[in-house]
């Protein structure tokens, strides 16, 4: 067999072992993440996650659909949902706290990504307050968050329970903002379970908050060291592989006698 035909079959099979290696697959850790499962427009029950108001206030957060605000604001015009039919979204009357949340268990030894499209319209509220507070009747309280919170704390703390905060209105920003996408990086806490925090809270006008594609997306860490597969497409490349080397020596058997 000739220098040159070793060479390439050498070569073919190096090709195929590396097309034939498979990292460890991604997998989805939140449950509903697009909001499509939900007991109806206008409702505020959404399959794996929880929604908890401050008692005494107004509003919640409801499954929203089309381009209608939800009750007691459907009149208000705002942004469709970009994942799917439905986003949650905040509504009310008066003032209100609102938080929806879900406890995720991120496996040890995986990168985690967070990502959630964010809508915001404050423009009833004339301005963004940011105080270190959940409780609408902290005077003047006109924001929301996004957190990574410990499953330990208490769900309104904004303090030593927040591991990590994703998303915050801040004073001065644009009263109307169109979906967009936020991100954080969840790989510290691996192995680990942590609380998905979405939270509005307003007593200086109506505001509504959108939320859409919450999702954490997780890879294994050691995908890099994943042993090699081989497909059936591979196996039968490799079988001719083979073959060809055989009819190639005995090529060469019959020219050198």
């Amino acid at each position: 067999m000739s220098m040159s035909m070793s060479k390439a079959i050498r070569g073919l099979v190096f090709a195929g072992l590396c097309a034939s290696f498979t990292a460890a697959g991604a997998a989805e850790l939140v449950v509903n993440g697009s909001f499509e499962t939900n007991g109806g427009a206008g409702t505020n029950t959404f399959a794996g996650w929880t929604v908890s108001d401050q008692s005494g206030g107004s509003g919640s957060f409801y499954a929203q659909t089309g381009t209608a605000a939800p009750p007691p604001n459907a009149p208000t015009t705002v942004a469709a949902p970009p994942v799917g039919s439905f986003a949650a979204m905040s509504s009310q009357g008066s003032p209100g706290s609102h938080i929806l949340y879900q406890d995720v268990a991120i496996p040890a030894g995986v990168t985690a990504t967070f990502s959630a499209q964010v809508y915001v319209n404050n423009s009833f509220g004339g301005a963004f307050a940011t105080p270190a507070s959940l409780d609408y009747t902290v005077s003047p309280n006109q924001q929301a968050r996004i957190d990574i919170v410990s499953t330990a704390a208490p769900l309104t703390d904004v303090g030593a329970g927040v591991l990590l905060n994703v998303f915050q209105t801040q004073v001065g920003d644009p009263l109307v903002s169109g979906y967009t996408t936020v991100t954080a990086n969840l790989t510290p806490f691996a192995g680990q379970t942590v609380r998905l925090r979405i939270a509005e809270v307003d007593n200086q006008g109506v505001f509504l908050m959108g939320v859409d594609g919450v999702s954490v997306a997780t890879t294994a860490a050691a995908a890099a060291t994943a042993v090699p597969t081989l497909s059936d497409a591979m196996l039968a490349a490799l079988a001719l592989i083979v073959l060809a080397i055989g009819l190639a020596l005995m090529r060469g058997r019959r020219q050198a006698g």
